[in-house]
């Protein structure tokens, strides 16, 4: 079974893979232009036999693994491997007298450790004991000069270098094994190390994220916030008479309310948004790229959602919130702008509840309308 990381880059090999074909086919072409100044055999009788025909075949097998390649992409890895065996063939053909030429079957076999497949090297092997038997047995030149003893000696040869190509191989997908299971080690570790991250900073009843990772984002939003680079606001929540409804209804009704006031909250911030449990029934909101008057109006859009929203967990009642909202300015330090936002939750709660109130420190700005 191939593995699938042996697909990366397949294309671009396969361009490789066929250039060097071109290249094959233009390397022949020079060599016998080169044999052509020291021939004895006229010039007329040459250039047809060893420079015109084998240039035109090999030209054809290279088209059409071209074609085979670019419309039979599921079987690219067998066009490009017989189209070897037939360049070999062809290139062995021709030269028969020169027995060497005979190592040149072996090019299929290394065309098929690209793939790093057995199957595919097995039908390079074949490919080539094929080709070594036709050319025997059909070319009567091969047929006079090499004898029963140099076939059986070739095919020693292959069997010892089909043996090599296999330990490549094995050694190949040996490693790739170790890459992949490497990888995909790390890829556990990634997911653990992000999952226990996220439960770090998440609140369990609420899955809001929780006190700490709160005073994280801030430290890093002041910083963002003293440089001018973003705005910055903070509203602080708190559920009113919520100790009423765990006193009347039990804790358990309680944690219900919270998280349904929590729900609420984090589906009306957003996307640069951040709600967290600050503690009990408090919650903070981190209001980021919004205007003072955009903030107001998303932390009045929670407070009116959840005000109009009944639980079950209290026989269909309602619960209210009360909101103290502040803004930041550079300089004013994540203490101060908590500050600001806990006291104008102080004025709401003793002007009524369910309402948001401004902290002192923006409630005169002109440019913003409650």
């Amino acid at each position: 079974m191939p593995l699938p990381s042996l697909e990366i880059n397949q294309a671009r090999w396969n361009r490789l893979l066929l250039k060097s074909y071109w290249a094959v086919l233009i390397i022949s072409v020079l060599l016998e232009c080169s044999f052509l100044l020291v021939t004895q055999l006229p010039a007329g009788e040459f250039i047809p036999s060893y420079i015109v025909r084998p240039t035109a075949i090999m030209a054809f097998i290279v088209v059409l693994a071209e074609i085979g390649v670019r419309y039979l992409p599921k079987h690219h890895d067998y066009v490009l491997i017989t189209s070897a065996t037939f360049l070999t063939v062809t290139i062995t053909a021709i030269h028969s007298s020169l027995e060497y030429l005979l190592f040149f079957l072996f090019f299929p076999i290394m065309i098929s450790i690209f793939y790093f497949q057995y199957k595919k090297l097995l039908f390079a092997i074949f490919n080539t004991v094929i080709s070594l038997l036709f050319l025997h047995a059909f070319n009567s030149d091969i047929h006079q000069r090499v004898s029963y003893v140099g076939v059986l000696t070739m095919a020693s040869i292959l069997l010892v270098y089909s043996g090599i190509a296999f330990g490549v191989l094995a050694r190949g997908r040996e490693l790739l094994k170790h890459l992949h299971t490497s990888y995909e080690s790390n890829q556990e570790l990634l997911v653990r190390t992000i999952l226990m991250d996220k439960l770090a900073k998440t609140d369990a009843l609420t899955d809001t994220y929780n006190h700490m990772a709160y005073h994280e984002f801030t430290d890093h939003l002041v910083v963002q916030a003293d440089n001018d680079r973003i705005s910055l606001y903070l509203a602080v929540m708190d559920i009113d008479n919520f100790k009423k409804v765990n006193d009347t209804y039990g804790h358990k009704a309680g944690d219900e309310v919270l998280r349904s006031v929590a729900s609420i909250a984090r589906s009306k911030a957003g996307i640069n948004d951040i709600v967290a449990r600050y503690g009990g029934e408090e919650f903070v909101l981190l209001f980021t790229e919004k205007s003072f008057q955009d903030a107001f109006d998303l932390a009045e859009e929670i407070r009116q959602a959840i005000a109009a929203t009944s639980h079950e967990a209290i026989h269909g009642l309602n619960v209210t919130v009360s909101i103290g909202l502040n803004a930041y300015s550079p300089g004013m330090g994540k203490e101060v702008l908590f500050q600001g936002a806990d006291a104008a939750l102080y004025d709401a709660k003793h002007s009524g509840k369910n309402r948001t109130a401004l902290a002192a420190s923006v409630y005169n700005n002109s440019n913003f309308k409650a």
